[in-house]
Order: C-alpha cells, then sequence, then structure tokens
C-alpha cells in the first residue's frame, strides 16, 4: 500500500513537553533515573531534617525548588525548551513517504531517512520520533491526515523497523 501521511504541528510548551518526556522515557532512562533517585533522597533527607531540628532556611528553600523541578520535569523542560525554539520554528508541516519524511517551517525544509529515527513514542496527544539524544520532532494527532492513528503507528513500525513506545496508559 502507497499511503502518504501528513501533519501539521505547532510547537508550543504541550508539545515541547512531549518532547521532552519522550527523551526521558527512552534516550535518557538510565540518566534520568539516577538523577530522580538521587532528588528524591535529597528531598527526603531534607523533610527529616526539617522534622528533627528547627527549620533552616537554607534546607527549605532547596525543598522549594527540588520539589517541583522532580515533579514538573517535563514541563519545565518544555517551557526552557520553547523559549530556545528559533523563530520561525514555531509551526511544522510534515509529509511522510514511503522513504523518507520532508519537515518544513518557517525557517527551513529538513528531509530525514526513516533510519535516523532511533525511538518512536506516542503520547494522547503527539507521536514523536526521537532522532538522538538531543533532537527529537512532535507530530500532532489531532493534526494527523491520510489515515488514523492506528494505520499511522503501523505505517511508521513497518519504516522503522521499530515498535511504538507508549507513554501513557491511556491512547
Amino acid at each position: 500500500m502507497n499511503q502518504e501521511f501528513a501533519c501539521e504541528t505547532d510547537y508550543n510548551i504541550k508539545a515541547f513537553a512531549a518532547m521532552a518526556k519522550a527523551l526521558r522515557k527512552t534516550i535518557r532512562k538510565k540518566k534520568s533515573r539516577s538523577s530522580h533517585i538521587f532528588g528524591w533522597i535529597v528531598a527526603v533527607l531534607g523533610i527529616v531534617s526539617l522534622a528533627a531540628w528547627e527549620v533552616n532556611r537554607v534546607t527549605l528553600a532547596a525543598l522549594i525548588v527540588l520539589i517541583p523541578f522532580l515533579l514538573f520535569e517535563d514541563w519545565i523542560n518544555g517551557f526552557v525548551g520553547k523559549k530556545k525554539n528559533l523563530p520561525g520554528a514555531e509551526h511544522c508541516s510534515c509529509r511522510f513517504y514511503p522513504d523518507r519524511f520532508i519537515a518544513v517551517t518557517g525557517i527551513g525544509k529538513t528531509e530525514f531517512g526513516y533510519d535516523r529515527i532511533q525511538y518512536v513514542t506516542e503520547d494522547a496527544g503527539y507521536f514523536v520520533f526521537i532522532i538522538n539524544e538531543k533532537r527529537a520532532q512532535a507530530y500532532d494527532k489531532k493534526k494527523l491526515t491520510g489515515g488514523t492513528c492506528a494505520e499511522f503507528r503501523k505505517w511508521i513500525e513497518e519504516r522503522t523497523g521499530l515498535s511504538v513506545v507508549s507513554l501513557s496508559g491511556r491512547l
């Protein structure tokens, strides 16, 4: 079947948060897990020290900063990613062909082979292609044309030879 898909994506904080989560759950998994374990150990030690002794302002300030970062890491990384995004790259139009896909933004056109993709992930709102440890591309499921999300999932698995990694319990 020679099916072609297309997708429009607005790179907002939600899209960047989806990419951050995809990177954290796949290619950065080991490093992320170590960081989270260390962060939560420090947070627990800080809470215990506050409960056992008098309130130390430095410890309290550190906890006030650390705990939200641990809980909202993907959203914070999405916010920072959005701020670093180049002007003109806020919107992406992408067409998927049998041998390649082409992404067009306000600043240029990029052509990729499916062999460059290391992981394909999916959450409730986006398909995310992980290119390397620092690069990912999100594709909004609501703006996918050419077939259903299930058809695209099967199609992209055939092209990449990779299984789509689900990042949420409900799709």
